[in-house]
């Protein structure tokens, strides 16, 4: 009787393993190079970068599962996500994961519930556009409310490339949230000779 009601509550039958995706960031070289640098699962938090490659390669393997690989672009000096590949055909969903991916949890600054909305920061009513942006990631519970009189959001993106947030209050005081970088060590910027010098050395070996 129990198979029976879930059949005709899901429409699927009882004994079909229900399909879930778990999302995984983590850097090339800690994917491929076997560096120790840890992985990020969004809405959990960070993983040991040995549990993560194993969880990778379990699911490649895996012959019943469906292990697709997104590459994910992250600014030299911040690590802030400015990009993602994305394989979906339809752009709303693609960018929604990509919101998803930048932010990681709620971009309310005091709150850090998992992410349940993806949603405009101005309203898409009032003008606001549907693009990276001005879209954030936000619970349930935070979208709601700042739909309410008196809230107002803004959202800007920083000279090295990070996303930030600025919530207003109907009673006037403001937070500020910046979307965290992905996983992955800083690299310097380049300087000038560097840059020179290796333009000269792709010049050499071109010839």
């Amino acid at each position: 009787m129990a198979d029976t009601l879930y059949e005709r509550i899901t429409g699927r039958p009882a004994e079909v393993p229900v399909p879930i995706a778990v999302d995984l960031v983590i850097t090339d070289e800690t994917l491929l190079g076997g560096d120790d640098v840890p992985a990020r699962v969004p809405g959990y938090g960070p993983i040991p970068a040995a549990i993560a490659c194993r969880l990778a390669g379990d699911a490649v393997v895996d012959e019943r599962s469906a292990a697709t690989l997104r590459r994910l672009d992250r600014h030299p000096a911040s690590g802030a996500l400015v990009a993602m590949e994305s394989r979906a055909r339809l752009f709303p969903k693609g960018l929604a994961r990509l919101i998803g991916f930048r932010d990681d949890t709620c971009r309310t600054p005091y709150c850090d519930a998992p992410i349940r909305h993806t949603d405009h920061a101005q309203p898409h009513q009032s003008g606001g556009q549907t693009s990276e942006l001005n879209g954030e990631g936000t619970c349930e519970a935070c979208n709601y409310a700042k739909q309410a009189p008196g809230w107002r959001v803004t959202t800007a993106r920083e000279r090295d490339g990070t996303h930030t947030s600025e919530l207003t209050t109907p009673t006037g005081a403001t937070h500020r949230s910046a979307a965290p970088p992905l996983p992955g060590r800083m690299r310097p910027p380049a300087s000038r000779i560097e840059i020179v010098f290796a333009d000269h050395l792709a010049w050499c070996n071109a010839a």
